[in-house]
């Protein structure tokens, strides 16, 4: 038995149907999400069905309020919906420079990025009347912005100078460790130079460390061992956080680490019937002289002025000892720290195992006398009576070798040298 042919209507298979539709919906997006109003729209699915999208757009808000106080900008503003009435999820702040046109800032702060509440506080605002906007977002969606707000003074009051405090001498004793203090107004950032002055044809060298003020007292320390002696320069500059530069704050020290050296020499005395040629005798003197301005207090602590007075009448000796060392002896009653050094004579002025001594009293006795120069500084030992015992005489000039020992500084509190010095040739 013969069956009638039937005709069925064409079915697109269903991976077919799916594409047209998913290429249905991205035209309609691509005409609500591209077109003219899209800049401030977006579209959402509403059903299932293929022509449910609809577009929503996000309002403008009014122009906010700002004002300023303690250099902080405060910025505030009404909700922003869409037209639809649902919320915004946020809201971008921006300032200009001027009410129209201008340079678009983002604002920062409490204002960067996303704001999520109705006002946010830009602190340290630059120099400058500011101007501000508000952009309500929602999600990758912006608004209108806003127009402008009325304008807020940024600060552009200059901290004051920050106080800078430096060691007057910088030595030996503190050079890799220079403490300087230095005060700003908190919150600054403080840059802290520091200079030397070098001789002409040598390299200026400079350092700089950077603190934030706190408003009082920090100390920083430098490392100057390779500046030149001389002149150190330190200048502190403090910018607050709104940009503003301070004047500087100025100190100066002065560099020496040259550790001074001291010469030696034996000379007749000016009684010259007192004299007998290569033999130590009562009134003959020691001369010591130091290469630059001494601290006196550094060798007898009783000296506290730059010339003291004559020491003498009071129990002071000069030995000299058979094996040609020489000391010079002072009771603690006249200096309650005496510290000098040592010399190893050229020649045996004394003679057998018995010390020669030379002390004596009243206008006769050994004597101490002080005197310094711009440039350096003399200790004159004059020999009173001796104590009788044999002298030896030396034939000829000889040298004597003087040493040192810790505690004489010089004006500036360089440690002397302790090396051995030849002195100059002499035979009393």
């Amino acid at each position: 038995m013969n069956r009638p042919i039937q005709i069925l209507p064409h079915v697109q298979p269903p991976r077919t149907r799916r594409k047209a539709r998913i290429a249905s919906v991205m035209a309609a997006a691509l005409i609500i999400s591209w077109g003219a109003p899209a800049a401030n729209a977006y579209w959402q699915t509403l059903s299932s069905n293929n022509g449910g999208a609809r577009a929503d757009a996000i309002l403008a808000v009014a122009a906010p309020t700002a004002s300023a106080s303690a250099d902080a900008a405060s910025v505030s503003w009404a909700q922003s919906t869409t037209a639809a009435g649902r919320p915004v999820s946020g809201y971008t702040v921006a300032r200009y420079s001027s009410t129209t046109g201008g340079t678009k800032v983002a604002a920062g702060g409490g204002c960067a990025g996303t704001v999520a509440a109705l006002g946010c506080s830009e602190a340290a605002l630059p120099a400058g009347t500011w101007y501000y906007t508000v952009t309500p977002v929602l999600a990758a969606w912006a608004g209108p912005e806003s127009a402008r707000s009325g304008g807020v003074a940024g600060d552009s009051a200059a901290p004051i100078a920050p106080t800078v405090s430096a060691p007057g001498i910088v030595n030996t004793l503190n050079v890799s460790n220079v403490n300087v203090d230095v005060t700003a107004e908190a919150g600054a950032s403080v840059r802290v130079t520091v200079a030397d002055a070098p001789p002409v044809g040598t390299p200026q060298q400079t350092l700089t460390q950077n603190l934030t003020a706190n408003g009082s007292v920090q100390t920083i320390s430098f490392n100057l061992s390779t500046f030149s002696n001389g002149t150190i320069a330190y200048t502190a500059m403090a910018t607050d956080a709104a940009g503003n530069e301070s004047t500087p704050g100025a100190a100066t020290s002065t560099k020496d680490t040259v550790a001074p050296t001291a010469s030696f020499r034996l000379q007749t005395g000016p009684v010259a019937q007192k004299n007998v040629a290569g033999r130590a005798d009562q009134d003959d003197q020691i001369i010591i002289t130091f290469s630059e301005p001494m601290n006196p207090a550094s060798i007898c602590s009783a000296w506290t002025s730059p010339t003291p007075a004559v020491l003498k009448n009071a129990g002071i000796q000069v030995r000299i000892e058979p094996n040609r060392t020489l000391k010079v002896v002072v009771p603690s009653t006249v200096c309650p720290t005496f510290t000098l050094g040592t010399a190893v004579l050229g020649g045996a002025f004394s003679t057998g195992t018995t010390d020669l001594v030379f002390a004596g009293g009243g206008n006769n006795a050994t004597a101490l006398a002080w005197t310094s120069t711009a440039t350096s500084s003399t200790l004159t030992i004059t020999l009173g009576p001796d104590s009788g015992a044999t002298r030896a005489v030396v034939s000829g000039a000889v040298q004597s070798t003087f040493t040192s020992v810790e505690g004489p500084k010089d004006a500036n509190g360089n440690p002397i040298s302790l090396s051995p010095i030849l002195g100059a040739a002499s035979n009393f």
